[in-house]
């Protein structure tokens, strides 16, 4: 027990600190302006980030309010090749008009399309306002087909965001690849 105290002692005397722990507090969700994505779709990752950290037991703030961290997200979007995937056909389809009618019916096909992969990447910074230093980072990423229903920023922001979070203090040192 003294060794331990002595150690203690030691530590202090030699002036060498321990970081505080990084613990939940009150935060501000900024987005990193990209003209490359609409502002709705920059508003679905903003929304998702910030329902993660509250589900984190953070606090979130509106954007002018001063928190404890800010809350810097960045998205980037790469093609990288092209995958098949099922066609649509339309349905039946009929119309009525001054001129007669019509009716269109479309038979099933096994047609498939090609469609770039698209990999999305969502990386959080927390930032101390009291610094402006990084004190945590984290960062996922997820490949899907474009023009799908899985590429819709909705989706992928519910899918990246509560995934980055939920590693929350751990420090990650490569992005987590979500299916």
């Amino acid at each position: 027990m003294t060794m331990m105290w002595m150690a203690a002692l030691a530590l202090l005397a030699s002036g060498v600190q321990e970081a505080p722990a990084l613990t939940p507090g009150t935060v501000t969700v900024e987005a990193v302006k990209d003209e490359a994505m609409p502002a709705a779709a920059r508003q679905a990752f903003v929304d998702a980030v910030e329902q993660a950290l509250l589900d984190a037991r953070f606090t979130a703030l509106p954007p002018q309010a001063r928190g404890r961290y800010i809350a810097r997200i960045g998205v980037t979007r790469a093609e990288r090749g092209a995958v098949a995937s099922n066609g649509r056909e339309p349905g039946a389809s009929g119309g009525l008009g001054n001129w007669g009618g019509g009716v269109s019916v479309a038979l099933p096909s096994d047609k498939r399309q090609l469609r770039g992969l698209i990999v999305t990447t969502l990386t959080v910074e927390l930032v101390s306002r009291a610094d402006d230093k990084v004190v945590w980072r984290g960062s996922a990423l997820t490949a899907q087909a474009a023009g799908t229903r899985a590429d819709v920023p909705a989706t992928l922001a519910a899918k990246l965001a509560p995934a980055i979070i939920r590693a929350f203090p751990q420090t990650l040192a490569e992005p987590l690849s979500i299916p």
